[in-house]
């Protein structure tokens, strides 16, 4: 069944902020998941655990680079499953 996650990043310590955010881009790029980035975090489209294995992997990746970080994460669990479609396909420009 396939969620919607949502991924913020918020590097404390650390000195090259655009570092840390590019680092973990790329390693949601790496994970093959459909995504969005957005200007405050970044949604996910996922199996659950493939989205729980791309948190492990984002929380490694912020301990490697920085001093400190505040890692969000915001799981839907619909029933039947949910896509960043069915979620902001109505708000997007142009639609």
């Amino acid at each position: 069944m396939r969620y919607t996650a949502s991924f913020q990043v918020i590097p404390i310590q650390t000195k090259n902020l655009t570092e840390v955010i590019d680092n973990v881009v790329d390693v949601i790029k790496s994970s093959g998941l459909k995504y969005e980035v957005n200007a405050h975090s970044t949604i996910v489209e996922g199996e659950k655990d493939a989205l729980l294995r791309l948190l492990e992997r984002i929380i490694k990746e912020c301990e490697s680079i920085s001093e400190r970080c505040v890692v969000s994460f915001q799981m839907d669990l619909k029933k039947g499953g949910v896509s960043i479609d069915d979620k902001v396909s109505k708000y997007r420009m142009g639609s």
